[in-house]
């Protein structure tokens, strides 16, 4: 059994199919967590866009061994939808789609893969950013649009979901990334903190001394 998933319940007829799994959603990235099963009964959450929505609802077996999953959002969010996932135990993943309560012709297809969050300040196009303290030297030279990015990277790398749509499309396409929170402020180490603020100061400095990059 893959050591993503937990069992939760005693009843031999009921899946361990909590863990968290990541995947693509339209544009995006999005992590769906499932928290926790009892008898037929699935709970859990997703976040997307910084768009964090619970959800609740039940499973069943299929022909083949794998299991339906269907599971509602609480419904009081115009962007609450229902998911409608098979979970295979051979590929470790989750296929099928998100409707919208508002508009259930628009689907979003889904094809997402078991994966646990892991901490790692080594990946990144800036991983010094998180693993010494800058100086003024470090990043003085660097274009606006580069400094953004080496920011941000500090809060990609603990799970952040972007509320900045730039930010999250960029991110979407790398590989390491997950949005697991929708503020990971405590979770910084010092030296992140620091260079976070550096490089936020010099963001600004740069996109006035070059104009085409303004925000």
């Amino acid at each position: 059994m893959p050591d993503n998933f937990d069992v939760q319940s005693k009843d031999e007829d009921s899946p361990m199919m909590v863990g968290t799994y990541v995947g693509m959603f339209g544009p995006h990235k999005i992590t769906v967590s499932i928290e926790k099963v009892v008898g037929r009964t699935v709970m859990g959450y997703s976040i997307v866009t910084a768009n964090e929505r619970a959800f609740s609802g039940s499973w069943s077996r299929e022909p083949k061994g794998d299991f339906a999953i269907i599971a509602k959002e609480p419904g009081d969010h115009k962007e609450d939808g229902v998911f409608a996932l098979t979970l295979s135990f051979k590929d470790r993943s989750l296929h099928g789609y998100w409707e919208p309560l508002s508009n259930p012709a628009e689907q979003v297809r889904l094809n997402l893969v078991a994966k646990k969050f892991k901490y790692d300040p080594k990946v990144g196009q800036y991983p010094q950013a998180s693993k010494k303290l800058l100086k003024a030297a470090d990043v003085e030279n660097i274009l606006p649009n580069e400094l953004q990015i080496m920011r941000n990277e500090i809060y990609a790398r603990h799970g952040y979901s972007f509320i900045n749509e730039e930010m999250q499309k960029h991110f979407a396409q790398v590989d390491w990334y997950m949005p697991i929170a929708l503020d990971v402020k405590t979770s910084l180490t010092q030296i992140e903190s620091k260079n976070a603020e550096l490089i936020k100061r010099y963001e600004k400095y740069e996109a006035q001394y070059y104009d085409r990059f303004g925000r």
